[in-house]
């Protein structure tokens, strides 16, 4: 019997009326507290308050209510930074369709979205004025390009006119405004209709637009500030890119509501470093993040010589954790500060992350608990509560959703399958978005007939209603025999190994017969003056000893081994297809 009832914490926060609501409410509230830290051009540190966001958003409102793009479709392109932000929430807020594009796209794929979407305004950052300059001419229906950032490219008489200043739109925005401008401010705005094009990935005839409304989004905000342990006392350090929906609704939104100060990370290659900087209180990642660190961690330890001194201190810190006494932060101090000292929450979503890592973390005194999410639901569809965390499990539906697993039957047919039983993971509730933009067939058909989404993720429910995910649909590999492969187990299994780095579990054809197969890339400090044909050696001795503890029809028969990292996305999710 599930008892949902007793697992939700006690609501903290309340749900908005709209974006401008809560951030006109938390600038009243928290003044001139930082909301946001960041890099500026020249690598100094800079701060945006609560105050200054939110007056940068209506005067950008207001600016956008003069030229008539108030209540229109607007695209961001740019690195992360609060001018990101303030576009997002400026658009949304005035009624508008907001349209975030991956700053990693190709040209002919900006150019697409921008078509596709309609998009009559864009704004952008110093790295893609070249490219949107030279696309311009083929975009008739954007009506501005907005800079965040001093133009640098000679535009045309032609498309001069096109071109906009950020800045100076704000500096407008603002004196319209003080002379009574309420354009923006008492916009009517329909919180159900769509507010968002988010575009998945894929190449551009795959990619859909997954439609999200005003409402969608203020229900995960509520959901994920009451659900998480954090509060306006916390840092956070934001990695992930913004036009990811987990980034801008749980990363970004969610801290103003709560009244958290927001770091921005200038550069994957310096997470670490900037984590040092900034000493973050708590984290936003997927679980190759949540990898990487700890295998810095073990770097670093292993490189100091101290491996069995933390061994000695996680045996006593876990005994006297027993009878009540926490030592992990004097113990580790060490360990932490190369996290900055204060880290202690990491909320983990995208994926699914090896609940051996929740424990490794634990030991330390840094508590992680996983979420699970898809952009259709904007993008929460459970949290782990933080008042009974369940190790292993993504956590329980948000309130006013509600989940059911749907099973395969011999014959063809669906039908929900029982407490424990495996599935695919199908979600009703306000989170879930509008549907496909201009695309009602594929919209249809993840539906189900009494309109429940289809995840496309494997998982079951257990009898208190906490979800577990197994893996992706599209992934799971049917052997000969008919069994079933989910590669992601596996993958568990090897990530373990300290010699691997990456890995995906494929079927190959090797010699006329389907084996399974690891595709590897090494953790190649490890095999310092080794050869490529010993490193194979090595994986392949680890991955055998692996297999003693698999079913026969579960072992891997094959390894490949890769010399550079797997291609990814921006939120670092290994795209499978490719491998």
């Amino acid at each position: 019997m599930v008892r949902l009832k007793k697992i939700y914490p006690t609501e903290r926060y309340g749900k908005f009326a709209n974006l401008q609501e809560l951030v006109s409410s938390s600038a009243m509230r928290f003044g001139d507290k930082p909301l946001y830290k960041y890099f500026d051009a020249d690598g100094q540190i800079r701060e945006m308050s609560y105050c200054t966001f939110g007056n940068a958003t209506r005067a950008l409102g207001t600016a956008l209510a003069a030229r008539g793009l108030l209540g229109k479709r607007i695209a961001i392109l740019s690195e992360s930074r609060p001018e990101w932000m303030v576009g997002y929430v400026s658009t949304i807020g005035g009624g508008g369709v907001t349209v975030p594009l991956d700053r990693e796209l190709q040209t002919e794929q900006i150019r697409n979205f921008l078509n596709v979407s309609e998009a009559e305004a864009i704004l952008f950052s110093a790295p893609y004025e070249k490219a949107l300059l030279e696309m311009a001419p083929e975009l008739p229906g954007v009506r501005a390009f907005i800079a965040f950032d001093e133009t640098s490219e000679t535009w045309p008489p032609e498309l001069a006119g096109r071109l906009l200043s950020y800045r100076r739109m704000v500096e407008d925005g603002q004196e319209m405004y003080e002379n009574g401008n309420d354009a923006y401010t008492s916009a009517k705005v329909d919180v159900y209709a769509m507010s968002a094009i988010i575009f998945t990935s894929g190449t551009t005839g795959t990619s859909k637009g997954v439609m999200l409304s005003h409402d969608n989004l203020l229900e995960c905000i509520r959901a994920s500030a009451n659900m998480v342990n954090f509060s306006s006392r916390d840092v956070l350090l934001s990695v992930l890119p913004l036009h990811h929906t987990y980034e801008t609704c749980c990363g970004m939104l969610t801290p103003i509501c709560i009244g958290a100060t927001v770091c921005i990370n200038n550069s994957l290659k310096y997470v670490v470093r900037n984590m040092n900087i900034f000493r973050p209180t708590g984290m936003i990642l997927v679980p190759l993040f949540v990898s990487t660190i700890y295998k810095k961690i073990c770097d670093e330890v292993r490189k100091k010589g101290k491996e069995k001194l933390l061994a000695r201190g996680i045996a006593v810190t876990k005994m006297v954790r027993k009878v009540g006494i926490d030592l992990r932060k004097p113990v580790f101090a060490e360990v932490r500060r190369g996290l900055g000292g204060r880290l202690s929450k990491i909320i983990c979503g995208g994926a699914a992350l090896d609940p051996d890592l929740v424990d490794r973390f634990d030991e330390l005194g840094i508590q992680i608990a996983q979420g699970y999410g898809i952009t259709e639901c904007a993008p929460l569809v459970s949290v782990n509560p933080y008042t009974n965390l369940k190790y292993g499990s993504v956590g329980v539906p948000i309130r006013g959703s509600s989940i059911k697993i749907l099973r395969k039957n011999d014959d063809g047919s669906e039908s929900e399958a029982e407490t424990g039983g495996i599935g695919e993971i199908c979600v009703k509730g306000p989170q879930v978005m509008l549907g496909y933009y201009n695309n009602p067939e594929a919209t249809r058909e993840v539906f189900t007939e009494d309109g429940y989404f289809r995840t496309g993720d494997l998982g079951y429910v257990d009898d208190e209603g906490y979800i577990f995910i197994t893996g992706r649909l599209k992934n799971v590999i049917i052997l000969a025999n008919g069994k079933n492969i989910y590669p992601e187990e596996l993958e568990e299994y090897l990530y373990k190994l300290d010699v691997i780095n990456e890995c995906v579990v494929v079927a190959r054809e090797v010699g006329g017969e389907t084996l399974l197969t690891a595709v590897v890339y090494p953790e190649y400090s490890r095999f310092e003056g080794a050869d490529a044909e010993q490193i194979k050696e090595t994986i392949k001795a680890e991955v055998m000893a692996v297999n003693k503890h698999l079913p026969v029809f579960k072992q891997i028969r094959n390894i490949e081994i890769k010399k550079n990292e797997f291609e990814k996305t921006t939120s670092k999710k290994i795209i499978r297809y490719k491998v």
